[in-house]
């Protein structure tokens, strides 16, 4: 058994089980800049918990939901089946080769569970983010809170943790990539990344 497994046994669930708050979304979401055509990537979208935010900020632009979990995007499709700029895939970002440039890449409450989060990051920001373009690893609960729900949840998400935002952001910087932004506090948890070329 493993996270897809995990993932796919409680999609049904999904919905119920999280916490949605508008307000620190949109906050989170504001530190993007998105534009009305921009392109964005959901990366971790699971039932697409930010696809109506990101269709009301780029509702000109192509949103595409990725997720691990067959059974997530199954949800996710069902609910957006009606809106044409929006679109999903089954694609694993750290083994699947994705070929379209993005203005935005999102990772929304998914980056613990990353295994080799450095090098997948890198490799996003190197070929799938255009010029000037910015990738977020966003969570809209403080990285304590995160860190217990995981330890005291299934084994299979057990060692899916957050470490100390500076720290993170260090690690980014001395992979080479931009970090322009990066904070934490008991709410929230940010790294915001910038493509310069």
């Amino acid at each position: 058994m493993n996270q897809v497994d995990f993932f796919n046994s409680i999609a049904k669930d999904w919905d119920n089980i999280i916490e949605v708050n508008e307000e620190k979304i949109n906050y989170l979401l504001s530190k993007l800049n998105i534009r009305e055509d921009d392109t964005i990537l959901d990366i971790g979208t699971g039932t697409g918990v930010l696809i109506p935010f990101l269709t009301k900020l780029s509702p000109k632009g192509l949103i595409k939901g990725v997720d691990i979990s067959k059974g997530m995007l199954e949800i996710a499709r069902d609910k957006f089946k009606n809106i044409s700029n929006v679109h999903f895939d089954l694609c694993d970002v750290e083994k699947d080769n994705l070929l379209d440039k993005y203005n935005k890449i999102i990772l929304y409450s998914m980056y613990p569970h990353l295994k080799n989060k450095t090098k997948t990051i890198v490799n996003l920001v190197e070929h799938n983010l255009k010029d000037n373009g910015m990738l977020m690893i966003i969570h809209s609960n403080g990285r304590n809170y995160l860190n217990n729900m995981h330890n005291n949840s299934d084994e299979r998400v057990r060692e899916s943790v957050l470490i100390d935002v500076n720290e993170q952001r260090d690690i980014f910087i001395n992979a080479g990539l931009n970090v322009i932004d990066a904070f934490e506090n008991d709410e929230m948890y940010y790294v915001l990344i910038q493509k310069i070329r």
